[in-house]
């Protein structure tokens, strides 16, 4: 924190100087200048303080008058086995010179050993100090996304309340952890892993529309990985659970299909081919049997056998490995001949009501 200490006479000498030299005028102006400069030096006008802010734990503790001191003192703290006190005076070092050498190896330290007693969310956060405030000074930038990485892995297969029949897993919690690996290393070898754990438990906590998304993005941004294809299976799991929760979404139906059709032109040779293939012929028939469906319902309508035979062809044409097509060629024939008679004829008369007799209260109503 820079404070002024004294009168801003060197920024007005400054500018007089400036001033005076410009006009390029004698000697004697210049000897003023120069000591007007003089005496501006002389003045301890400005002074940088890394000055970081205290807390109250600190305060009583021992300090160090050097960031290499300190350094030192927390090194020899923690060589000692007191890692919680050798954490405290790293944090001191890196607020009171965090513009030092040593304050990137504090953070670092300090991180480490929130590592080693397991503090999970807290070590999370302190490499996360150390990445954005220490990024281009770390001598292993690597290995801090690794640590990120393992403890986002903990957090995933963490069991929350062990007492109550043994407790339960909440994947979800694990998403902003590894969405944060991600962004702090997109081009990271584990990167792409990071992004597909990102899906992997958001299909844990059953967001499905969620982990579709993080799928996704495994394969656009990173196709050559060994995760894509494992990515976009999953994808294509993630619809069946939707479909089977939704089953007469027409749109889950379409996105389903599409994402089949990109993974069998992506991965041909995939071992999953043969499950897909089977699907998609399932996915065919459900299809074909929807405008089945449709044409079925125009042939019961009177007046309509035209639009019935019209949904039959389509049929026909979009689904010829169908195995409704035979059914839709027989339906087609008689409604031909249904149109082939005369219009009296093959609409049928409407049943006639039995007229309502005229009462006068409801002791003349009809039994």
């Amino acid at each position: 924190m820079g404070t002024f200490l004294s009168t801003p006479f060197w920024v007005q000498a400054q500018s007089d100087a400036k001033q005076v030299e410009s006009e390029e005028v004698g000697a004697d102006t210049k000897i003023t200048v120069e000591s007007m400069r003089e005496q501006a030096k002389s003045e301890k006008v400005y002074v940088v303080e890394d000055k970081g802010r205290f807390t109250w734990r600190s305060t009583f503790d021992k300090k160090m008058d050097t960031p290499a001191a300190q350094y030192q003192l927390a090194n020899e703290t923690r060589e000692k086995g007191r890692r919680k006190k050798a954490e405290q005076r790293m944090v001191y070092l890196y607020r009171r010179w965090p513009n030092s050498k040593q304050a990137p190896l504090a953070a670092r330290a300090r991180a480490d050993m929130l590592y080693e007693r397991k503090e999970w969310k807290k070590s999370f956060e302190a490499y996360q100090y150390l990445i954005d405030n220490y990024s281009g000074q770390m001598s292993n930038y690597d290995s801090a996304l690794q640590r990120q990485y393992e403890i986002a892995e903990k957090i995933m297969k963490r069991r929350r309340l062990r007492w109550i029949f043994g407790g339960y897993r909440a994947p979800e919690y694990a998403v902003e952890y590894f969405e944060s690996v991600v962004r702090n290393g997109p081009q990271w070898s584990r990167a792409p892993e990071a992004q597909f754990m990102v899906g992997k438990c958001n299909q844990g906590a059953k967001e499905y529309e969620l982990a579709i998304s993080a799928y996704e993005v495994v394969g656009y941004r990173y196709p050559d990985s060994d995760f894509a294809e494992e990515a976009a299976w999953q994808q294509i799991q993630c619809y069946l659970k939707l479909r089977k929760d939704f089953p007469d979404a027409p749109e889950i139906l379409d996105r389903m299909l599409t994402a089949t059709t990109v993974f069998l032109s992506t991965y041909p040779k995939s071992g999953y081919r043969t499950e897909i293939i089977k699907l998609r012929n399932e996915l065919y028939e459900v299809k074909a049997q929807q405008i089945f469906d449709e044409a079925a319902f125009y042939a019961k309508v009177p007046k309509e056998p035209e639009a019935a035979i019209i949904y039959y062809q389509k049929l026909i044409d979009e689904f010829p490995k169908s195995e409704l097509v035979p059914d839709a060629y027989e339906r087609i024939a008689e409604l031909e001949k249904i149109l082939a008679l005369p219009i009296r004829a093959r609409t049928p008369d409407a049943p006639r009501s039995r007229p309502i007799p005229f009462t006068k209260g409801h002791q003349d109503v009809e039994g």
